[in-house]
């Protein structure tokens, strides 16, 4: 099997990616782990990944706080591409962009489909807010990704824009677990509303880039109320 890549998409370590990485591994906070985590919920040796008859299996390795796998507690669980392992404060996603982008084309399906069997197009109903079964591609696909030549204070105002953002998904994130049986992601109405809401502030912000004027009339806007 070739290496795992494990990217943290949440807590103190966000943004580190452990590349192509040889099983067995280990996660903990000790040295002598394969990926060591700067967390103080996570357990000396928290959980581990092993390959067996060409499947990935995570054990948990009796911590403190527990493992879950999107969403769900486990002790021991078969891993897939595009899987998260939540411990303590911290959230792994288990693969490359690459591999995650692929398991989401090959499961993108319409999230409501109406009981006809026509064929007809029109009979589909996506509740989705219009995405349907697109994928995202990975940012690595774009040319560009962090703006260069910022200031001090323009990297820090980004990085307070982003942090808000990811803060947003993040809860969103939380209230979802994932029922592998049937390949469905279900997730509670404030999650739900709190992803609403993100994308919402994210269009605000692209309209604002392509239309500064439109940004000072949105800020009258607040200020008049």
């Amino acid at each position: 099997m070739q290496g795992i890549t494990l990217r943290v998409i949440s807590g103190a370590d966000r943004g580190q990616t452990f590349r192509e990485l040889s099983t067995p591994i280990t996660i903990g906070r000790e040295e002598g782990n394969n990926v060591q985590l700067n967390d103080e919920r996570i357990s000396r040796y928290h959980v581990k990944i092993q390959e067996d008859d060409g499947r990935l299996v995570v054990t948990d390795l009796d911590s403190t706080n527990g493992t879950r796998v999107n969403g769900n507690v486990c002790n021991l669980k078969i891993l897939r591409y595009g899987d998260t392992i939540s411990i303590g404060r911290t959230v792994l996603l288990v693969g490359s962009r690459e591999q995650v982008a692929e398991i989401l084309i090959n499961n993108a399906k319409p999230s409501v489909e109406s009981s006809s069997n026509s064929d007809d197009e029109s009979d589909k109903l996506d509740m989705s807010t219009g995405l349907g079964p697109q994928v995202q591609p990975p940012l690595s696909s774009y040319e560009t990704t962090v703006p260069r030549g910022l200031t001090p204070g323009q990297a820090a105002e980004l990085r307070e824009l982003l942090d808000h953002l990811h803060r947003g998904l993040r809860m969103a994130m939380e209230n979802a677990s994932m029922d592998d049986k049937k390949n469905i992601v279900t997730m509670e109405q404030r999650g739900w509303q709190t992803l609403l809401m993100t994308q919402s502030e994210i269009a605000e912000l692209i309209r604002a880039i392509e239309d500064p004027q439109s940004s000072d009339d949105l800020s009258s806007d607040t200020g008049r109320g």
